[in-house]
């Protein structure tokens, strides 16, 4: 499904040796592509059922290599992704949760939502989510569950700070819009 969904998407290659696979997406009308990086050939293949799912999805599924356990609310565990990514110059990833993560696993991730940036992507760089377990008793998370999303952003740098004097009225502050 994985091969097939992602070439009827945008288009995909496979190397020869299949150490590193190109990945296109469409982003903002041009397609880019982000190359991967697995751990080993296991990996590789719990890849298999990770990447776009569907046709308009905008998020690229990424799954844990290994089963991870949790045993009391509040535990926090740093999960393998198995992948070093890396993404087309002038781009940055953002990790999330998939929406189901939290229903399923009782999960959240610790951060909120990770930036990855471009040049994370040596050797040693391989990805992975910091997860929160807000459940009761033990629970094991499976390797090879699509536990989290990536998706490709273009990066506009901040090339400079200029100081400001604000000039008008304070509109109250974070929620003063409403409850």
């Amino acid at each position: 499904m994985f091969a097939p969904l992602l070439c009827k998407v945008a288009g995909c290659f496979i190397s020869l040796f299949c150490e590193v696979v190109f990945f296109f997406f469409i982003v903002g009308g041009f397609i880019v592509n982000v190359r991967m990086s697995y751990r080993n050939d296991e990996v590789r293949d719990l890849y298999e059922s990770a990447g776009i799912q569907t046709e308009d999805s905008a998020g690229f599924d990424l799954i844990t290599v290994e089963d991870v356990s949790f045993s009391k609310i509040g535990e926090f565990k740093m999960v393998d992704l198995g992948v070093v990514i890396q993404v087309p110059k002038g781009h940055h990833s953002l990790l999330m949760p998939r929406s189901s993560t939290f229903k399923k696993h009782q999960v959240l991730q610790a951060n909120s939502v990770g930036l990855i940036d471009e040049d994370y992507c040596g050797a040693e760089d391989f990805w992975k989510m910091p997860l929160v377990y807000f459940g009761e008793g033990l629970k094991t998370i499976p390797k090879g569950t699509r536990l989290c999303q990536f998706v490709l952003q273009k990066t506009i740098q901040v090339t400079g700070v200029e100081e400001f004097n604000p000039s008008s009225e304070s509109r109250g502050g974070f929620g003063s819009t409403g409850v």
